[in-house]
C-alpha cells in the first residue's frame, strides 16, 4: 500500500506540474484538486512507511532493531534491501518537508530555485522504494506482486514522459523563445523594438 502511495503520489506531482502554462490556465481547478490529491497520497505513504516500519521492528520473526531501521544497511535481516528502503524512506521525508515549506520558501529567489531540486528527490526515493520491495518482499514472486511492480512502474515512466514532453514542447514554443531574446536584448543594453503582439 505504502508503494502504490508513493507511485500515485509521483505520478499526480508530475502531472499536475508538467502541464503547459495554457493547460494549467484552461483547468486551473483541475489542476488545483491533482495538486490535493498529491499532497494527500504523500501524507498517506508517509502514514503507511512509518506503520511499515514499526510493525517491522515489532515482528519478532524478522531481526530488525531501531537502529537498524534507522541507520541503512545496518539491519540484521536483509541489509541492502532494508537499508534501501531506509533511504527511500528519508528521500521521502525531505520532499514531503519541502513540499509543505513551498509557500514559505517562495518569498526567497534561493531558496525558490533549490526548492524544484530538492523536491525532484522523489524521482530518486521511488526507484529505491522499487528495489527495497523487491529485494526484501516476501511476496515478491506472487503474480500479483509482479502486476502490483509492473504497473507502478508503467505508470510512473508514462506520468514522467507525459512531463518531459510538455517542457520540452514549452521550451520550444514561440512565448519562451520571445523571453529568451528579450533576456539577451537586455543584457547586451540594446533596445527592444516588438514589431507585432505577444501572448
Amino acid at each position: 500500500m505504502a508503494l502504490l502511495g508513493a507511485t500515485v503520489a509521483v505520478c499526480l506531482g508530475a502531472t499536475a506540474s508538467g502541464s503547459s502554462p495554457s493547460t494549467r490556465v484552461r483547468r486551473r481547478n483541475l489542476r488545483l484538486l491533482l495538486q490535493l490529491t498529491h499532497r494527500s497520497a504523500a501524507v498517506v505513504t508517509l502514514a503507511l512507511l512509518a506503520l511499515h516500519a514499526v510493525l517491522l521492528i515489532l515482528d519478532a520473526h524478522v531481526n530488525i532493531s531501531v537502529p537498524g531501521a534507522l541507520v541503512p544497511f545496518t539491519a540484521g535481516y536483509r541489509g541492502v534491501a532494508v537499508g534501501l528502503g531506509t533511504l527511500a524512506v528519508y528521500c521521502f521525508a525531505v520532499v514531503a518537508v519541502s513540499g509543505a515549506l513551498r509557500g514559505r520558501l517562495a518569498g526567497s529567489s534561493t531558496a525558490a530555485r533549490w526548492w524544484r531540486p530538492v523536491h525532484a528527490l522523489a524521482y530518486a526515493a521511488w526507484p529505491l522504494a522499487m528495489a527495497h520491495g523487491l529485494l526484501a518482499g516476501t511476496d515478491t514472486h506472487a503474480r500479483w506482486a509482479w502486476f502490483l511492480y509492473g504497473g507502478s512502474a508503467l505508470a510512473v515512466l508514462v506520468a514522467i514522459w507525459r512531463r518531459l514532453s510538455a517542457e520540452e514542447k514549452h521550451a520550444t514554443g514561440p512565448l519562451t523563445a520571445w523571453r529568451d531574446l528579450h533576456r539577451r536584448r537586455s543584457r547586451q543594453n540594446t533596445p527592444f523594438v516588438t514589431t507585432g503582439r505577444h501572448s
